[in-house]
Parts: C-alpha cells; sequence; structure tokens
C-alpha cells in the first residue's frame, strides 16, 4: 500500500499526522507574528499584529488542546512523549519503506 493509500484512509494516524503538521504551523505563525509585532514602528501595525499574535496564540492551543484530550500529543509527561513520539517515527519508517 502506498503512502498516499494509508493517508486517504480515515485513521487516528492520519488524523495525528494532520494535527501535528497543523500545530508546528500554528507554532510557526505565531513566531512570526512576535517578530514582527517588534519589528514594527507604527503603533496601527503593532496594535493590528499583536491582535493577530493573540489569535495565533488561541488557534495553536486549541490545536494543542485537541491533540492531548485525544492522546496525540502528551504536553506533561515526557518519557510518555518521547515514547510517542518514537512511534510516530516507527510508522513513518514504515509507511517510506514497507516490508514486503
Amino acid at each position: 500500500m502506498t503512502i498516499m493509500e494509508q493517508m486517504s484512509r480515515s485513521s487516528k494516524k492520519r488524523d495525528e499526522l494532520i494535527a501535528t503538521d497543523f500545530l508546528v504551523s500554528a507554532k510557526s505563525t505565531v513566531r512570526a507574528y512576535a517578530v514582527a509585532v517588534t519589528e514594527a514602528a507604527s503603533p496601527n501595525v503593532r496594535k493590528t499584529l499583536t491582535e493577530q499574535l493573540n489569535k495565533a496564540i488561541q488557534t495553536h492551543a486549541q490545536i494543542a488542546d485537541y491533540m492531548i484530550k485525544n492522546d496525540m500529543y502528551v504536553a506533561y509527561d515526557l518519557e510518555k512523549q518521547l515514547k510517542h513520539d518514537e512511534e510516530k517515527i516507527n510508522i513513518v519508517k514504515d509507511l517510506l519503506h514497507p516490508k514486503k
């Protein structure tokens, strides 16, 4: 089964992959807005960027909360999160190099 076939199937693993990608993107957006706020000279631009930053932080929190609630992210237990990450790495390896 190809990666695309695997991803087209409805599954928790697929949902987790999508949520993880969304979380990483949201985190990147927060960083970008934070830098932009500190670089803006205009008070109006700073205000607008700060509003967008706050929305990006809320979005990040919503995604993280969803992932925690659905056992996709173990934010408060490093050992469990490392084990979870190792399982994800093995899944990706299996997808990229299926056993024949």
